[in-house]
């Protein structure tokens, strides 16, 4: 499991280099499917904060709606890096599988 995390960390630092500090746990099932839902930066910022406020608001329903709101910003200032390079589809299809290895 420890080597599976840390692949999964690899490829999450190309895809989406801000997003660990993003959730207190990288690893809890919120985390982990809203970055199956919005998998790079760049899914993020075409999403609109309202739908990334409702979409983690109905993955974790035990906190409040303004939780959700305040991860959907910290999510939209994670995906400002100007440093961030070019996503690769293989990368996208790679966090997938770990997302769906770490959720058991």
């Amino acid at each position: 499991m420890i080597q599976t995390k840390l692949q999964f960390q690899a490829v999450l630092e190309q895809v989406f280099p801000e997003y660990k500090g993003v959730f207190g746990d990288l690893y809890s099932v919120v985390s982990l499917l809203t970055l199956s839902e919005f998998p790079s930066s760049e899914d993020i910022l075409n999403a609109s904060e309202e739908i990334i406020t409702n979409k983690i608001a109905s993955l974790y329903k035990s906190r409040s709606s303004r939780w959700a709101k305040e991860k959907a910003i910290q999510l939209k200032a994670a995906a400002r890096n100007p440093f961030e390079k070019t996503v690769y589809q293989s990368h996208i299809l790679s966090l997938g599988m770990y997302i769906g290895i770490l959720q058991y």
